[in-house]
């Protein structure tokens, strides 16, 4: 287990003085990284990504403490649960959980043996058993064809991938790219339906090649649900050099109508389809389970409570 705490200062907080949705997800990713790298003793790349969910307020002020375990390990890859509390005093809350897959590579950034394997703790059984399906589950999502953008889907945003936004020089940062990510599917909400916006939640992002420094990056995005008070933006993003122009990331953000400081309707006509029903009903469900949850004795995940 590894332990990181961040303060939220005025420069992470948006016009509700709450956490950015964009920071958050970067502090998860670095747990993660920091927890894979330690494991691995060696280089890493985010592959993938599980549904996260917004569950508690983040306050200019608040002191986020995130807790990271590797709970699983393939030949060139490790599952890494990440877990984050709000700090007030000595209360603590959990803010949101991150389920991550990340890729040991080598210096030329292919992947690369772990070399080391995971044993399961007395009482940790079910989570264990969790993560070996959750991990071939993932398998079926990469097998997937890639998504193709849907009508009216459009060039939200384009940059250049710096070596400020690497940890190597190399590859772009997986945290950094989710931070770009939030903020570019923020303003196609934005964009649909002007109002004030939380990021509810994230779903399943598969990050399908790496992005290479020098790339020029590309996010195309469209609305891909409008319920009464939250709205979900897909995204696929594109990286093109003199690599040529290839996928490399695509997945889905949901943000809630914020306007008064507290869940409003949009007043726009109701859309999407039923797969994207279908993942709305999945992330309410597993929302209110993980908002079910207890602080734990000492310093074990709060996750291990649903398969107890």
């Amino acid at each position: 287990m590894v332990e990181t705490t961040r303060l939220v200062s005025q420069r992470h907080v948006n016009p509700l003085s709450t956490l950015y949705g964009g920071y958050m997800l970067q502090w998860v990713a670095d747990t993660g990284t920091i927890a894979a790298m330690n494991f691995a003793e060696g280089d890493v790349a985010l592959g993938f990504l599980d549904k996260m969910h917004f569950l508690s307020p983040v306050r200019l002020g608040d002191l986020v403490v995130f807790r990271g375990w590797v709970v699983g390990v393939r030949r060139t890859s490790m599952s890494v649960l990440v877990e984050a509390y709000v700090k007030r005093g000595d209360a603590l809350s959990l803010a949101t959980v991150g389920r991550m897959i990340f890729v040991r590579i080598d210096q030329s950034g292919r992947p690369y043996p772990v070399g080391r394997v995971v044993e399961c703790d007395p009482g940790w059984e079910g989570l264990c058993r969790y993560f070996n399906e959750w991990r071939t589950s993932a398998d079926a999502v990469f097998a997937q064809e890639e998504p193709t953008a849907g009508a009216g889907w459009h060039s939200t945003s384009r940059f250049l991938a710096m070596p400020e936004d690497s940890l190597d020089g190399m590859l772009m940062y997986g945290g950094r790219l989710l931070f770009r990510l939030d903020e570019a599917t923020f303003v196609e909400a934005f964009s649909y339906y002007p109002t004030v916006y939380v990021t509810a939640s994230v779903n399943s992002i598969v990050f399908r090649r790496p992005i290479y420094v020098g790339d020029i990056v590309e996010v195309k995005t469209g609305v891909t649900h409008v319920g009464s008070t939250s709205i979900e933006v897909g995204f696929v993003v594109e990286a093109y050099g003199f690599r040529g122009r290839r996928r490399v990331a695509d997945g889905y953000f949901t943000f809630v109508n914020m306007e008064g400081g507290r869940p409003s309707e949009i007043k726009a006509p109701p859309i999407g389809d039923e797969s994207s029903r279908l993942r709305k009903e999945e992330n309410v469900k597993e929302a209110r389970r993980l908002r079910s949850l207890k602080p734990l004795p000492g310093k074990a995940p709060w996750f291990l409570q649903l398969f107890a």
